[in-house]
């Protein structure tokens, strides 16, 4: 098994690498650089060379010419300077083939020397490639290895755990949309692929095809709905379109035109708003025409005298004064009917209010014997001793029992109310009953006597609570019936010094 390198080994590889290539690098710019000065030099140097020497070769040339002048007496000006002309030149001619000679020989040497270079450099880097490839088949083969290694594992880890599986695809989610969004030609890639699987799709699987249509349907009309400038921009394209489809299509045009009678028509029959609004504004036109256009005037007139002469029959008469008829007796049994509904709702109201009044003769009358609280009759039951007292009971509950009830000496049917039957029952005590401390002391005689204003001095404890009338009408508010809303807060009071100077 071959092992596996370490971070810390892969990046001092790459390190070396990266400066290997430095290397190479600044060599190829040195040597061309070297190139280039050698070059710039040679050239400065035979700029300079051809100065100077143009320069002696002037004065040598004014010195001879000057000697000959004086010696020789046939040759004059002229000739003296096609002489020395002819000198420069050939001396010119010579420096520069002397010049070019020594520039070939420094650049034929130099140009061997980088060509040397470069081809063994050429023949570095293909070792260098050899040697990649032949690591990389290595490292692909052990790769190879281990990711089929790690795919078996994987498969048989996902195959078993859920939340394993669902962490990966998560992972991966996020990497795939963080590469999608960082990287342009991953993102290109992929929006191609995508829209050729897609169209592929599209083209091959009729069920792929009526789901995108879908799709696509109900994304244009989240879209339409949600978004208005998208909303704006497609009623204003599609009235475009039906515009232009209008005015250069003839059977579209007919064809609306039809479908616009038929809708106004169905609209016209089915909505009175609509139909009422028809008229009133047909109205409106014919009396406009009518007031502003005299020839249209007279001729409607002339056609309703024409229709009248042609209409106005003994037949058309007879059925009129009929048909006038007719809607006086529907008149007379209409206004006699609703008389007679009058009178029938109006005795079933009576029967309603007399019913209502015999109910409400009986108020909260009934007093039960446990609690002593008045309460309707729907509210208690007839009291049997015998219900509560069973045989199954103990001695001491059989005594304790008949202290819940109120002694009542009267000779009248007891009630007791259905709290505390059921409480009874279970051998309980009722929350609400006199004997839970709920019993009211009698008021003395010196309490009696006192007004209301005394009795509110004399108050350990000054109640405030919030009293409103419960029934709402045409009831006056002194016999409506009463109740509080809201906290209530009892605030003790020191009366000890209003007692003593009363």
């Amino acid at each position: 098994m071959v092992r596996k390198k370490s971070v810390a080994s892969k990046a001092k590889s790459r390190r070396e690498s990266y400066k290997r290539q430095q290397e190479f690098h600044s060599k190829i710019s040195r040597s061309w650089r070297i190139l280039i000065v050698t070059v710039k030099a040679v050239k400065k140097f035979l700029s300079l060379r051809r100065s100077v020497k143009s320069t002696s070769f002037a004065q040598k040339s004014v010195t001879i010419s000057e000697n000959d002048f004086i010696d020789l007496n046939c040759i004059n000006y002229r000739n003296n300077k096609d002489v020395r002309d002819t000198l420069c030149n050939k001396m010119q001619r010579h420096g520069e083939i002397d010049d070019q000679n020594i520039i070939k020989d420094v650049v034929k040497k130099i140009l061997s020397r980088v060509c040397r270079l470069d081809s063994e450099r050429k023949r570095q880097l293909k070792n260098r490639k050899h040697q990649r490839q032949i690591e990389n088949n290595f490292n692909n083969k052990n790769s190879s290895l281990t990711i089929s290694r790690q795919y078996k594992w994987w498969r048989k880890n996902c195959s078993q755990n859920v939340m394993l599986r669902e962490k990966e695809s998560q992972r991966l989610r996020k990497f795939y949309q963080k590469k999608y969004n960082n990287n342009i030609r991953f993102r290109e890639k992929e929006r191609i692929r995508i829209n050729s699987h897609v169209s592929t799709k599209y083209h091959t699987s009729l069920n792929a095809r009526e789901n995108i249509k879908s799709q696509s349907k109900i994304n244009v009309l989240n879209k339409y709905h949600s978004n208005s400038d998208f909303r704006n921009k497609l009623i204003t394209q599609s009235r475009i379109t039906i515009l232009n489809k209008y005015h250069n299509d003839v059977d579209f045009r007919n064809k609306i035109k039809t479908q616009s009678k038929i809708n106004n028509l169905n609209k016209y029959h089915n909505n009175s708003d609509f139909r009422n609004k028809h008229k009133a504004r047909m109205k409106n036109e014919v009396l406009k025409r009518y007031y502003t256009d005299n020839s249209i005037r007279w001729k409607m007139i002339q056609d309703a005298l024409n229709w009248y002469r042609r209409n106005n029959t003994m037949t058309r008469q007879q059925s009129r004064q009929l048909y006038n008829q007719r809607r006086r007796i529907l008149k007379k049994y209409s206004i006699i009917d609703s008389h007679k509904c009058t009178s029938k709702h109006k005795n079933l109201y009576i029967e309603n209010f007399k019913k209502f009044r015999n109910i409400i003769q009986e108020g909260p009358d009934y007093i039960c014997i446990s609690c002593g609280i008045s309460l309707f009759r729907n509210q208690v039951i007839p009291f049997i001793e015998e219900k509560y007292l069973k045989q199954n009971m103990s001695f001491k509950m059989k005594e304790y029992i008949p202290s819940y009830f109120i002694d009542i000496s009267s000779s009248e049917l007891k009630w007791i109310c259905r709290l505390c039957s059921d409480k009874i029952k279970k051998q309980q005590l009722p929350s609400r009953a006199l004997l839970n401390k709920l019993e009211i002391c009698e008021i003395p005689a010196e309490l009696k006597k006192l007004n209301n204003l005394e009795k509110h001095l004399i108050a350990l404890r000054l109640p405030f609570m919030k009293i409103v009338n419960l029934t709402s009408g045409k009831l006056s508010s002194r016999l409506a019936q009463k109740g509080t809303k809201g906290p209530l807060h009892c605030v003790p009071s020191d009366v000890q010094d209003t007692v003593t100077i009363l």
